[in-house]
């Protein structure tokens, strides 16, 4: 058992640790305003089954007694609701791990207390822990109300499924298998946390979709290969946890939790290398990969996108005059703006770590006046008054935008792009911010290697 425990952690942990922007990425952009007609819809039917769901499931199912194995010493009847009790209390530590991005991305952590309380308790633990484990401590300052009852809605829908599912395949399995029951926990924990993983998925892009106003497609690309790493991972510790539990005692999947906390300790302090720290946004290291991603994607003719460099006018005056606590305060405003126009597809970074400039990669945009009118979105929102808290002022700034098309089958590289973005960002300059997507100032021959004829826009 030790050397099987430190194998499997040990495989968590390299999976784990190659999360790059979370398992599961939720966007609920910050707003007073209520939902609008889509989302309410989608949202209010979100809530209607999973309150049907909850309500059938509690009360025509019994708890399975598995979750009240460790409490052996208390009578038969009392174990159960104990199990249930530590398991829901415990869950509530993966909110303790949810990370809000600017923009309102999140990380959360849920997945494996989730699917650990359902493997062992059924659907009953499964509709209770996808209703009090999912509770995050953000919902009680940034998320809206809509918000919170779609992802407690989610979990409950996708918790239940994957314990009715997972269910169904351990009695066939155990009819197949016989007396391989540790084999059989382990499909079944993989089976359980598969389905919770997948409706979670099917269930949160529409709401992207709704509220981002894009396209399903476009929403789904939010959950990229590292949501795919991570759930399997997530789906492991689940396994881990429950396993442990059963086998010797409920202190054991406290101690896997501990374990796995202290890793992720060291790779969220290598992940704050990627972000920016006066803006939370990703700086140099962590736009160039993305960047790079982006540019193969169109070298092979999969997917075009857009770049964006942008730098900001008259912010020398605002440090000139404000100093420089007013101009760290306008470079925050920027952030949460870019990050609050731009979609939930697209990536944003404050580039040089001690500039006014940012860059935003605009992913799947495939034509030249798609970019510039999302540049032209961006530029209207950042001219917008800034009211100054640290000086009680107002102060106006704007910004020159430079545009590069990643087309697809260009033969563009990163420094090509970042060049060229340059010379339009200070062309865009010089003629008064001004959005500048070509023009004769471009190197003729890098135009024509990305497949376009040169025009001003």
């Amino acid at each position: 058992m030790p050397a099987r425990f430190g194998f499997v952690v040990t495989a968590l942990w390299r999976s784990l640790v190659r999360r790059a922007d979370g398992p599961r990425i939720t966007y609920f952009r910050p707003t007073h305003l209520g939902p609008p007609g889509r989302l309410a819809l989608w949202v209010a039917l979100q809530v209607l089954v999973a309150t049907v769901v909850i309500v059938v499931v509690v009360a025509g199912i019994t708890l399975d007694e598995a979750i009240g194995t460790p409490f052996t010493g208390m009578a038969r009847g009392d174990a159960p609701a104990i199990g249930l009790s530590f398991w829901l209390i415990f869950g509530l530590v993966g909110g303790l791990r949810a990370h809000a991005r600017p923009g309102g991305s999140v990380m959360t952590f849920s997945l494996p207390f989730i699917v650990a309380g359902t493997i062992l308790g059924g659907p009953v633990a499964g509709a209770l822990m996808g209703l009090v484990s999912e509770f995050e401590v953000r919902e009680l300052r940034t998320l809206p109300w809509y918000g919170t009852l779609a992802n407690h809605a989610v979990s409950i829908i996708a918790a239940v499924s994957a314990a009715l599912l997972g269910g169904i395949a351990g009695t066939i399995l155990r009819i197949l298998l016989p007396n391989q029951e540790a084999p059989v926990f382990f499909v079944v924990a993989m089976i359980t946390a598969f389905t919770f993983a997948t409706i979670n998925v099917l269930l949160v892009v529409p709401t992207l979709s709704f509220k981002g106003d894009v396209s399903l497609a476009e929403a789904a690309r939010s959950y990229d290969a590292s949501f795919r790493t991570t759930s399997l991972a997530e789906g492991i510790l689940a396994w881990l946890m429950a396993t442990t539990y059963v086998s010797l005692g409920w202190w054991a999947p406290v101690a896997c939790i501990a374990l796995v906390l202290i890793v992720w300790q060291a790779h969220d302090r290598s992940e704050a290398l990627r972000h920016d720290e006066k803006t939370g946004l990703l700086n140099d290291s962590g736009f160039m990969p993305l960047l790079t991603a982006a540019l193969e994607h169109a070298h092979s003719g999969r997917r075009a996108s857009a770049y964006l460099l942008l730098d900001l006018d008259r912010f020398k005056a605002v440090n000139d005059t404000w100093l420089h606590e007013a101009g760290d305060e306008v470079l925050r405003v920027t952030a949460r703006r870019l990050m609050a126009t731009v979609r939930m597809s697209d990536s944003v970074a404050r580039m040089n770590r001690a500039g006014d400039e940012f860059a935003v990669l605009l992913d799947g945009v495939d034509d030249l006046e798609m970019a510039v009118k999302l540049a032209a979105r961006i530029q209207a929102r950042l001219r917008e008054p800034i009211h100054l808290r640290s000086r009680d002022a107002v102060v106006d700034v704007d910004s020159s935008i430079g545009v590069v098309q990643l087309a697809r089958h260009t033969n563009l590289m990163p420094a090509d792009v970042a060049r060229i973005a340059d010379v339009r960002m200070n062309r865009g300059k010089s003629v008064g911010s001004g959005i500048i997507a070509e023009g004769d100032d471009d190197d003729a021959a890098l135009a024509e290697r990305a497949g376009r004829k040169p025009t001003r826009v």
